[in-house]
């Protein structure tokens, strides 16, 4: 590697930058050009040394890490990893919102800092495993209860729905609709989509369990 990978620490226990610092320089391509002992500290030292990588906590005295992270992208072009004990999921979420490049827990910092560091200099995201794993499964599961809400539906299929529930033919919802079967037809069809039904049970079942019928 030409250069090497020039970090600033940020954390409020002396114990740890001091850890990271003899970890961080012992490897070939990183050296630690200075540290910060919290948020309004960071930013300046971020804009004055102008480093590559930001190593930054997000519980710190007088500004928060992710408060200080987003003036710290505002003012220098440094990118910002968050080394952090927070496991939660929202901290994870806001840090990636605001503008962070990676966030490892201070927990997993012996197996995945490291490499974190080398992935996020060469402008990829790096996110402590577990949490991704926790992120992906959150998404996924929103997404699919989004797809299964009623939300999705038109008024036009919900009232469909409401007579197929009903026990309601397709002449019969086309009469009272004053539509042509075809159209009641293809409201079905779609509202099956859009809620993954297969069969028309599995549209009766879903009016019941979302109050359009009682049984």
């Amino acid at each position: 590697m030409d250069s090497k990978i020039r970090l600033l620490l940020a954390d409020d226990h002396a114990v740890l930058r001091s850890g990271l610092k003899m970890l961080l320089n012992s490897q070939k391509d990183m050296v630690v050009i200075g540290e910060a002992k919290s948020g309004l500290e960071a930013i300046t030292q971020g804009k004055e040394l102008n480093p590559d990588i930001v190593l930054l906590d997000i519980s710190m005295p007088g500004m928060s890490g992710l408060e200080a992270l987003e003036k710290i992208r505002k003012n220098s072009s440094a990118k910002v990893l968050m080394l952090t004990m927070h496991a939660d999921e929202k901290y994870l979420q806001e840090a990636l919102q605001v503008g962070a490049s990676g966030y490892v827990l201070k927990q997993a910092a012996d197996t995945e800092l490291l490499q974190a560091i080398r992935d996020v200099a060469k402008g990829e995201i790096y996110l402590d495993s577990h949490l991704a794993q926790n992120l992906v499964k959150s998404i996924y599961l929103s997404e699919r209860e989004s797809k299964h809400s009623d939300s999705v539906l038109t008024e036009r299929e919900k009232e469909v729905l409401k007579l197929v529930a009903l026990g309601y033919t397709n002449k019969e919802i086309a009469e009272s609709l004053q539509v042509s079967v075809k159209t009641v037809e293809t409201h079905k069809s779609r509202m099956m989509e859009k809620l993954r039904c297969r069969k028309r049970s599995d549209l009766v079942r879903f009016a019941i369990d979302n109050g359009y019928v009682s049984t």
